[in-house]
């Protein structure tokens, strides 16, 4: 019943607010929404803190980080000699997301023929769709690559089962 409640003053409330910014005028609008996604998150990080799924000072980290932005443009306009050794720094650092994701490998391969497939899968000529399925289930689970495989084998019994399937029909 208390998440009925919940569920229902959250409807209003959200309701409330998309007629505030619809009737607003078009350079409040964005403040609003900004405003709106700050206190939704702020409530979200509250009630996660309160339930006990979130640490408490996890919730006070999140709840301080508009301060802190605030705090950083304050800081810049009383100590302006700061903003070059903090721009210095930041171009000297080097792109995250360049080093965290290598381009990607090709793990196609050559085309496979119905014999290498059915090697691969370790099944018969007369295989059904069922002990195909089976086989590629139980090759997949040892050979992929969340579990210690890697992305060619993965790809290969997955060409192989597709190519099998294919042929049945």
């Amino acid at each position: 019943m208390a998440r009925l409640i919940l569920l229902i003053l959250i409807a209003i409330g959200a309701w409330y607010l998309w007629q505030k910014i619809k009737s607003s005028s078009p350079q409040e609008r964005r403040k609003q929404i900004f405003m709106a996604c700050i206190a939704g998150v702020a409530a979200i990080v509250v009630v996660l803190a309160i339930t006990g799924r979130l640490h408490w000072v996890g919730a006070a980290l999140v709840l301080i980080l508009p301060v802190l932005g605030r705090l950083l443009s304050q800081l810049s306009r009383y100590l302006p000699w700061l903003m070059p050794l903090f721009e210095k720094y930041s171009n000297r650092r080097p792109n995250p997301g360049a080093t965290q994701h290598p381009p990607p490998h090709n793990t196609e391969g050559p085309p496979l023929s119905e014999h290498e497939a059915r090697r691969i899968l370790g099944v018969d000529a007369d295989a059904g769709r069922d002990e195909i399925i089976s086989a590629h289930r139980k090759l997949i689970q040892k050979l992929h690559p969340d579990r210690g495989g890697n992305d060619y084998l993965a790809s290969r019994i997955n060409a192989a089962k597709e190519l099998l399937l294919s042929i049945l029909g």
